[in-house]
C-alpha cells in the first residue's frame, strides 16, 4: 500500500515539471529536493522506530539482581558477618557490597553504594577482593560486583551480582519482601 502511495505521488510530481528539456542545475535541483525528502521519511522512521524502542523497555521494566543459588551463600543461612556492621538502632538490614580493585564497574558503581550508606535503614559495608579475601571465600562470592542482604540475626536474605543502582536497590528489595514474609510465618506460627 505505501508502495502505491510512493508511485501516485511521483505521478502527481510529475505534473509539477516544466515542459521541454531540463538543464543540468535543474535536474540537480529536482536530485536535491528528492534526497532532502527521503532523509525527512528517514528521520520520521527513526524516531518512530526510537519511540517503540522507548516503549517496550518501560514495559520490560528494569532488570534485577542476577541470584543464582549456586552463587555466594545460601539463602536463610546465618552468618557471622552481621558483626562487622555498626547498624543504625532503626536499620533492619545490612548490605555487604563485594568489590575489586581492578573491577571498572566497582569503580564506576561507588557514588550509588555511596547513595545506599546514607540510608538510615541499610547498614552498607564494602568488601574488597584481596583486603577481605577470607570474608570472600567463606561466603563463596563468584565475583564483583555482588551484594549480600542480611537482616539483623545474620540471616541471608537476597544476594546477586549487580551492575547499577537498581539491580542493588533490588537486592535490597527482595531482602525486604522475604523479611516480610518471614514475620508474617512466624507471626502465624508456620
Amino acid at each position: 500500500m505505501s508502495g502505491n502511495l510512493i508511485l501516485a505521488a511521483g505521478f502527481a510530481a510529475l505534473t509539477f515539471l516544466p515542459a521541454g528539456e531540463l538543464s543540468t542545475d535543474e535536474w540537480l535541483g529536482l536530485g536535491l529536493i528528492a534526497a532532502l525528502i527521503a532523509c525527512a521519511g528517514l528521520a520520521i522512521a527513526v524516531l518512530a522506530l526510537a519511540r517503540e524502542v522507548g516503549m517496550l523497555r518501560l514495559r520490560l521494566g528494569p532488570e534485577g539482581a542476577l541470584e543464582i543459588a549456586e552463587e555466594g551463600p545460601p539463602l536463610g543461612s546465618r552468618t557471622a558477618l552481621v558483626e562487622r556492621f555498626d547498624l543504625d538502632p532503626e536499620a533492619n538490614l545490612a548490605l555487604a557490597v563485594f568489590v575489586a580493585e581492578s573491577c571498572h564497574v566497582c569503580h564506576a558503581l561507588e557514588p550509588s553504594i555511596e547513595v545506599l550508606a546514607g540510608d538510615p535503614l541499610v547498614g552498607v559495608e564494602t568488601f574488597e577482593e584481596r583486603l577481605d579475601a577470607g570474608v570472600w571465600d567463606e561466603l563463596r562470592v563468584p565475583g564483583s560486583p555482588f551484594a549480600v542482604a542480611l537482616d539483623r540475626d545474620g540471616i541471608v536474605l537476597a544476594k546477586g551480582t549487580f551492575n547499577n543502582l537498581a539491580q542493588l536497590e533490588s537486592v535490597l528489595a527482595a531482602a525486604e519482601r522475604r523479611r516480610a514474609e518471614r514475620e508474617i510465618a512466624g507471626a502465624i506460627g508456620v
